[in-house]
């Protein structure tokens, strides 16, 4: 076995566990599937609106999407079954336009609109 098939080989188990999405240039991006980053990003852009702040960089898996071929699929891998609640980018905007553009996560309120002080 020349050394050139086996890294291949050794690059093919690497990516065993890991989905992928064509790019808009032709290449593959792998993603882990089991990874919790996107939903930890979005938990991060609901905490960031809470305070009235700018939503935190978007991960590379996020970005990736809006280079996506198929956006809608990549989006799909990502979030099954429907999950865009908890995503914090308007869904067309990104599969139309490949544009990530924030979204209100809480129902009623706009960006950067302070929410009430139910403190007392």
């Amino acid at each position: 076995m020349t050394l050139r098939n086996w890294i291949k080989r050794l690059e093919r188990g690497a990516r065993e566990d890991l989905a992928n999405f064509i790019l808009e240039d032709g290449s593959n991006y792998y993603f882990d599937p089991t990874s919790g980053e996107c939903f930890l990003h979005s938990m991060d852009c609901l905490q960031a609106q809470g305070e009235c702040e700018p939503f935190p960089e978007p991960p590379e898996t996020v970005k990736a999407i809006a280079k996506a071929r198929d956006r809608r699929v990549a989006l799909n891998q990502l979030y099954p079954n429907g999950s865009f609640g908890i995503f914090p980018y308007e869904v067309e905007a990104l599969v139309e336009r490949g544009e990530l553009v924030p979204r209100s996560l809480v129902a009623g309120r706009e960006l950067g609109e302070p929410l009430p002080d139910l403190s007392e």
